[in-house]
This record gives C-alpha cells, sequence and structure tokens, in this order.
C-alpha cells in the first residue's frame, strides 16, 4: 500500500454527517482508483454515466443504499441494490442483463462475453482488512470503451456513516488500492499479507512475475525449493508461499483449494490442472494468459512455458483461484 501525501488546510471547517468510504468504485486490474462514489447520484464518465449511472445512493445504520443502477449503457439494470453492515449477502433487487431477468445470489457468475462477466453479492477482502459484501462486480477481461483489460466495476460497497467531522482538504494522493477480489465465497475468507511483495499487479499477476524467476529450474520429484528443484504442484506451493497463501504439496488437494474458475473466465495466476487419474489430476501449473501456463512437467526437463492449445487441450481438467 502506498503511503498517502496529505497536505491540510489552515483553516477546518465543519461537514455535516458523511460517509468516508466509497459506496462504488472502479478500479485498474492493478487496484489504481480509476473513480469513485460516494452518497448522491453518480455518473461515470461524469458527462454521460454511460459506464456506470447510479440515481442515488445513502449510507445509514441500515447499510448502503443504491438505486436505479445502470452499467454499459442499460445492458445491466438494478432497481436497488442493498449492502447491509457485516453482512453475508447483498440485496439486489430487479435485476436484468440484456433484459433478461437475473436472480442474484452469492458468487453468481453471469457471462457477458468470452472474457467479460458479472459478479452478484461477491465477498471480498482486502491487503489490510476484510471489505465485506459487495453487490455487483463487472470486470473486463479485455480493453473495452477506452479502459484497460481487468477493470473492475464495484457497485455497493460497505460503507460507515460518521458524525461530523473536520474537513481536510487531500493535496496529494497516491494510488489506494482498495480491494483484491477473487471468485472466492465466504468460506475462504482471509486478509491477504504477502511475505514478499511484488511491485503493482493483483495477486495472480505476481504469482506469475514470481513464477517466472525459476524458469529452466530442474524438475526433481517431490521438490518444492528453487536449489534442489521443482515438481509440479511443490513448484504452485512455493510461488503462493511467497504471497502468504498456504498451499498443500500435491495436485488432489490443491485443486480444491480454491474457487472453481471455467475455462473462458482464466487470469494470470490461476492454477490449472491436467490427466484425470481416477478423479485426481495428475499436472498443474500456474497461468500467465494468452492459453499459456508456466509449470514443471517431469524429470528430465525445467521449468517452463507452454501453451494449453496443445496436447494439454485435450486433458485439461479445470482449474481453481488459490485467492
Amino acid at each position: 500500500m502506498r503511503r498517502l501525501l496529505i497536505a491540510v488546510a489552515v483553516g477546518l471547517v465543519f461537514a455535516p454527517a458523511a460517509s468516508a468510504d466509497p459506496v462504488a468504485q472502479i478500479l485498474r486490474a492493478d487496484g489504481t482508483v480509476i473513480a469513485s462514489a460516494g452518497p448522491g447520484r453518480f455518473d461515470f464518465p461524469r458527462t454521460t454515466g454511460s459506464l456506470l449511472h447510479i440515481g442515488s445512493a445513502s449510507v445509514t445504520a441500515r447499510g448502503v443504499e443504491l438505486e436505479d443502477v445502470s452499467l454499459l449503457g442499460g445492458r445491466i439494470q438494478a432497481v436497488r441494490v442493498l449492502v447491509p453492515p457485516k453482512a453475508k449477502r447483498a440485496r439486489i433487487e430487479g435485476l436484468y442483463v440484456d433484459g433478461r431477468v437475473v436472480r442474484p445470489r452469492v458468487n453468481r457468475l453471469v457471462p457477458l462475453t468470452a472474457s467479460d462477466y458479472l459478479i452478484t453479492s461477491q465477498a471480498a477482502v482486502g491487503p489490510k482488512r476484510r471489505i465485506g459484501v459487495v453487490g455487483l462486480r463487472l470486470s473486463f477481461g479485455q480493453p473495452a470503451f477506452g479502459l484497460p483489460a481487468g477493470t473492475q466495476f464495484l457497485v455497493g460497497l460497505p460503507a460507515r456513516p460518521q458524525a461530523a467531522r473536520p474537513v481536510v482538504r487531500i493535496v496529494h494522493k497516491s494510488s489506494d488500492p482498495l480491494v483484491v477480489l477473487g471468485f472466492g465465497g465466504l468460506a475462504s475468507l482471509a486478509t491477504f499479507h504477502p511475505s514478499d511483495p511484488m511491485p503493482g499487479g493483483t495477486i495472480g499477476q505476481r504469482a506469475v512475475a514470481i513464477a517466472k524467476q525459476y524458469l529452466g529450474i530442474p524438475y526433481v520429484y517431490a521438490g518444492a525449493d528453487p536449489i534442489t528443484g521443482f515438481d509440479c504442484s511443490g513448484l504452485t506451493m512455493y510461488v503462493y508461499e511467497k504471497l502468504g497463501i498456504h498451499l498443500q504439496h500435491w495436485t488432489g488437494y490443491q485443486i480444491h483449494e480454491g474457487t472453481p474458475i471455467p475455462r473462458w473466465a482464466l487470469q494470470p495466476g490461476d492454477l490449472v490442472f491436467f490427466y484425470d487419474e481416477g478423479g485426481v489430476p495428475g499436472h498443474e501449473g500456474i497461468y500467465i494468459g494468452n492459453n499459456q501456463f508456466l509449470h514443471a512437467p517431469h524429470t528430465g526437463d525445467v521449468v517452463k512455458i507452454s501453451t494449453i492449445d496443445s496436447h494439454y487441450s485435450a486433458v485439461y481438467v479445470g482449474a481453481v483461484r488459490p485467492y
């Protein structure tokens, strides 16, 4: 988390009760904030609201309540989004996607294109604290509308009403990533504390950056160290251990140590599995993007990059996101 550089105005005035927390945000893939919404009306872009429109937003003891929500020029519409304090799920009323009624539930994934998707009522965690449940999360898998791939629209973030307080004018503020999101459900909530942080990027992108340091390391059966060598699950275990995420040393365990991800929704850092051996995958690697994955294949080989669109396509088992 970058440190904030704040200059405080000499004269302080008191403001009415308001929320210091955003009720919606638009983030780049590395967590950099593009835009934030507070109570009231919000439009992005400001002149048209074509990508995100919130008719009204309020923060009370009952929680965060958004009304008249529209995304992507009306492709996604919700009459009302309510995120109660310390909620296990958000209440979403009147949700329509491309004119069809969608029944929201916790972590429901709604495909929009081959790479873009919407998730309803998703549990989220932050680098230093549990954020809570997000009402709607829209993710761009490819660049769109002038925004980069990996852009996230988070609509209905938990916020706290606050009493009157001095206004602090922020003269300069560096990028302040709010949340790190995956597909994890409520049972997998955990605060992320990287033990070997990499500059920028999502957790998955950091995992890929770490893994690429070990290209060329020899395959060693049961190996889990760059000095002695890696086997496939030892490599993935070692990489994610550096990010504070603990995996067990076996493909049969690791395929259950994350949230299942459909192949079309793969993102860098996801664990991909191959060769079904009686219900247990015989091999795995770390997806790096563009249908490629990094892995330790077998005795006599080294850690390298391969493509799923090869013989691996016929033996593909599935994927999980371990964070």
